[in-house]
């Protein structure tokens, strides 16, 4: 067959995959509502550390998993608990190269983020995948969020931040063994982030140890707010660490 047959069938299958996958993804996620699933209220998590709890328990210090820690962020908004259909739409678009979901939850974070974010100066800072993740994997779906959430809300995206140490997946790990497979991973642009708020976005938390060795790197820069945006917090008692 010939180079340029070749091309054009090369064309025309993607092309076709390209019209199959929105509708699929698409398809998932209406059928997801209609089976009762909802995008959480604020009032059904922590605003602290996303864990879900009733707002009866929530104290300003935080709720019972927090309250008695000190984070490296302000606050968390996030879409959901790590369970039940978004569970598999985060590693159909981690493991399955369903890259068209982080686009969609990064319009819905941008919905839920508080409207008082717009009244000062915002950027939007990615949790980073290093180079060589991102790629066999083909893109980096914090990237992702991040520009679709930037996008909705008119902020700016900026990659402040760098991952400069190929670490193993912290999938892989107990949550004691994330704290330390973090550690010095990261690296912030020399730049001076005073009077920012910066919105730090990834798709899962599971036990925060990415975020915090992210946000503290942004402290250092000075910025005047860290407000972590999520897709899904994971159960802070631990039971679904290891899917993740």
């Amino acid at each position: 067959m010939p180079l340029r047959s070749i091309l054009t069938l090369g064309h025309s299958v993607n092309g076709l995959l390209d019209e199959i996958a929105p509708r699929q993804m698409e398809s998932a996620i209406a059928a997801a509502f209609a089976e009762g699933w909802r995008i959480d209220p604020q009032e059904d998590y922590c605003p602290r550390c996303g864990a879900s709890i009733d707002a009866s328990a929530v104290t300003r210090e935080g709720c019972p998993f927090c309250h008695d820690r000190r984070l490296a962020w302000h606050r968390l908004t996030r879409l959901t608990g790590y369970a039940g259909p978004p569970a598999g739409w985060i590693k159909a678009m981690k493991f399955g190269r369903q890259w068209r979901f982080g686009p969609w939850f990064g319009r819905q974070l941008a919905e839920h983020i508080p409207a008082a974010f717009d009244e000062g100066r915002v950027i939007v800072v990615p949790v980073p995948l290093h180079w060589w993740r991102r790629a066999g994997r083909g893109y980096d779906q914090s990237r992702l969020i991040a520009e679709a959430l930037g996008q909705a809300r008119g902020w700016p995206v900026v990659p402040v931040l760098r991952r400069y140490r190929h670490a193993k997946p912290q999938s892989s790990l107990s949550p004691s063994e994330r704290l330390r497979n973090v550690r010095r991973c990261f690296k912030a642009a020399d730049v001076d982030l005073t009077g920012y708020q910066v919105v730090l976005v990834d798709d899962v938390k599971t036990t925060g140890a990415t975020l915090s060795a992210c946000a503290r790197l942004l402290r250092k820069r000075h910025a005047k707010v860290i407000h972590a945006a999520v897709v899904a917090v994971a159960d802070p008692n631990g039971q679904r660490f290891e899917v993740i």
